[in-house]
């Protein structure tokens, strides 16, 4: 029965890449949510200046206040834009941890199947050793009779 000698490794290195896949989808649920939070605050935006639009009696002291209202809607934007550009880094560092990991798994998964087959053939060639002898042997009591 064929025993693959790295066994502990591989399913460490398992266990390593599926801790990176989750790593990954938190990275990418963060990306999302602060990605998420830049369309609400474009949505509040535009909600606000079609607000003040249908107004009919806009005083300047209204007008002051979208001003200003709205730049800080602006800086919130330019902020959670900048979130958003850390986030989409973190992804990608976490898909390439993925990716090496996987590799890595790969790797001991190709060595296990070479000496598998290895194995098979060894064992293979062993059983039609056997055969042959038996068959010699065979073949000899057969004739000595």
């Amino acid at each position: 029965m064929f025993r693959f000698s790295l066994q502990k490794v591989l399913d460490y290195r398992a266990q390593l890449e599926e801790q990176a896949k989750m790593e990954l989808a938190r990275a990418l649920h963060v990306l999302l949510g602060r990605e998420q939070a830049v369309r609400d605050l474009r949505e509040v935006i535009a909600v606000h200046a079609a607000a003040l639009e249908g107004k009919t009696d806009v005083t300047p002291a209204d007008l002051w206040l979208w001003r200003v209202y709205k730049e800080r809607l602006e800086m919130d934007i330019l902020a959670a834009e900048e979130a958003v550009r850390q986030a989409a880094a973190e992804v990608a560092r976490r898909r390439t941890a993925v990716v090496q990991r996987s590799t890595d798994r790969k790797l001991l998964d190709k060595l296990k199947a070479n000496q598998a087959v290895r194995y098979a053939r060894e064992e293979s060639l062993k059983e039609q050793k056997q055969n042959d002898e038996m068959a010699v042997v065979r073949h000899g009591a057969g004739h000595g009779a």
